[in-house]
């Protein structure tokens, strides 16, 4: 199974996990934050069903066609959150 692919929410340096770090509290090597490694829960009895068009990062519900998770600010293009303003 490949890596997990994520960036840090405090700097966005790109990051690699492997699957079964899934859940795990990391600290991103470049400045330091502590981040949660994305992915399924390892305990699936316990986790909620994810809708078919999940944000990789939050699980909110996407539409098929989104690449910009408004719950979260994630962009699964850029494979990272975005900065947003609402103006």
């Amino acid at each position: 199974m490949p890596d997990i692919g994520f960036s840090c929410d405090g700097c966005g340096q790109p990051l690699e996990a492997p699957p079964e770090m899934a859940g795990d509290t990391v600290e991103c090597p470049s400045c330091g934050r502590e981040l949660v490694v994305p992915g399924a829960d390892r305990d699936a009895d316990e986790a909620p069903s994810s809708p078919a068009n999940a944000c990789p990062e939050c699980g909110a519900a996407m539409e098929e066609e989104a690449v910009l998770c408004v719950q979260c600010g994630f962009h699964t293009g850029l494979g990272r959150k975005l900065d947003t303003e609402i103006a």
